[in-house]
């Protein structure tokens, strides 16, 4: 019995996450990527593990496997930009109905790979927050992660 209590005690904070997470989709703040050398004759290969943080998000419109195999997937810019502070807010806005599917790709710093997500039909407003200097322009290794929450 103590057991079974265990179990659902270790159950519960999962099940309200999976809740949330239909709801709000957010680009995993780093990747961990595993490489697997290709070694020239003699030479013998080891494997190796990576973390990578979020530098950058894409919205993009159509089908995710055309877009990903395209040479250049075809993304959507912001509906608008807001300026806070040394911050740039990016949001999109998709009001109606959509006749194409949109997905979130994530991409990471030192790395080619991303993850993508297809947005349920529900998901209304995505927004990045990114990082600016003193002059206005994007930080490249920010101090914070980069924020995106899509709703």
């Amino acid at each position: 019995m103590r057991l079974l209590f265990v179990t659902a005690a270790l159950l519960l904070p999962l099940a309200s996450q999976t809740a949330t997470a239909a709801t709000e989709i957010h680009c995993p703040p780093s990747l961990l990527v595993q490489s697997q050398p290709d070694a020239p004759t003699g030479w013998s290969p080891y494997p190796g593990k990576d973390s990578h943080v979020l530098s950058g998000v894409t919205l993009t419109e159509g089908d995710r496997a055309t877009q990903m195999a395209a040479a250049a997937p075809a993304t959507l810019a912001p509906d608008r930009e807001v300026r806070r502070g040394r911050s740039l807010i990016q949001v999109w806005e998709f009001s109606g109905p959509r006749r194409e599917n949109v997905f979130l790709l994530c991409r990471y710093r030192n790395t080619q790979a991303t993850l993508a997500v297809d947005l349920p039909r529900s998901v209304r407003r995505c927004t990045v927050t990114l990082e600016l200097d003193a002059r206005g322009e994007r930080v490249e290794e920010p101090k914070a992660p980069l924020q995106t929450d899509c709703r």
